[in-house]
Formats: C-alpha cells, structure tokens, sequence
C-alpha cells in the first residue's frame, strides 16, 4: 500500500512539474496561438484544463493561478507584447493582478469540479472522449468570458482610450471578440482537451 502510495504521489508530482513547465514555455515564449482562418485562437487555458482533468480541481486551480502568476509577472517586468497588460500595469499593478490571477484560478478550478460532476452521471461515464471536450471547451469559455469580463468592469475607460473608441462602445467591442476568438477557442479546447485527456486517461491512473 505504501508503495502504491508513493508511487501515486511521484506519478502526481510528475504530471504537475510537466503541465506546469508547459505554461510557463507558452506564457514566457508568447507561443499559446493557433491560426483558425482569419482568426488566432489561444491555447494558454488547454494545460491547465488537462490538469483539472486528470488531477483534479485542485490541481486546475495551482496551474491555472501559476498562469496567472506568471502573466501578471511578465507584464509588471515589460516581457510582454499584451498592450492592454502593459497599459493596466502603468495604471494599477492591483488591478491587472486581479485580472490577470483571478479568471486563470477559476479556468482550472471549474473545468475540474464541472468534469467530476460529469463524471458521477451514468450517461457521460461511457462517452469519455465527448465528456473531456466538452469540459475543454466550458473551461475556455470560462477563461474568455471572467478575463473579458474583468476587462470590461475595471478597466473599460483605459480600453476605451487605447482603441480610440467611446466608453459605451467598449461593450460591443469585448462582446465581438467574445463570440469570435472565444468561441473559436472553445472549439480548439473541445478538441484538444478531448484527444489528450482521453490518451492520458486511458494509459495513466487519473486523480481520485
């Protein structure tokens, strides 16, 4: 039993180090986007809905908040050609740390509670493949509508000013890259999420 422990633990650790190196190498290298037509779709939020999966949502909520993290730090450092980071960080480092911290936390603690709660349903236990997707893809909307969201609440006059536009626009502005990236970005969830997690899951002990 104890070696069936340590072994669970190691196992654990292992896939925490690796997801986490994953992040950090998209976020730090600016290289989470996938070209869909005519639009670029992030996959920042994919590792760390993968580790909600099969870690649990415990584990989704570390990676997602070492996004986070690592986000807020790349843009307080200037390592980053976010221009809305770096105009939020100029105004209030607080209030691009809320932003930058907080939808990151929940993509992977919601995706995780979401797919276990899936999970105790008799219907989605024999569809595995459709059941992780389908977990992707609400973990990126997740993602997409918290960020764009805090956005819109604390920071709409300064997006306003950057794109040149009236505040009353700046609704209409964050609800159309909402239903065109973020919605491209679900479907790439949906899919990547899917083949992953059910390759992992089907080799590997999953997280109870």
């Amino acid at each position: 039993m104890v070696k069936s422990n340590t072994h669970t633990r190691v196992g654990y650790i292992t896939r925490m180090g690796a997801l986490l190196a994953i992040i950090i190498i998209l976020t730090a290298f600016n290289i989470g986007y996938i070209p869909v037509g005519p639009i670029v779709a992030t996959i920042y939020q994919v590792p760390v809905i993968v580790g909600a999966v099969i870690l649990g949502p415990s584990a989704g909520s570390v990676l997602g908040g070492v996004w986070g993290v690592f986000s807020f730090i790349l843009a307080l450092t200037g390592n980053t050609t976010d221009v809305v980071a770096l105009a939020t960080i100029q105004q209030s480092p607080f209030i691009y740390f809320i932003i930058s911290f907080v939808p990151r936390l929940l993509t992977g603690l919601l995706p995780g509670l979401l797919f276990k709660l899936l999970t105790r349903i008799e219907f989605f236990k024999n569809i595995r493949f459709i059941t992780c997707g389908i977990t992707g893809a609400v973990g990126s909307l997740v993602n997409t509508i918290l960020y764009l969201g805090a956005l819109y609440l604390l920071i709409r006059e300064l997006l306003a000013s950057l794109f040149n536009i009236e505040i009353g626009a700046v609704g209409a502005m964050v609800m159309g890259v909402a239903m065109t990236n973020g919605l491209v970005e679900a479907a790439v969830s949906f899919v990547l999420v899917a083949a992953i997690c059910s390759a992992l899951i089907h080799f590997l002990p999953m997280k109870k």
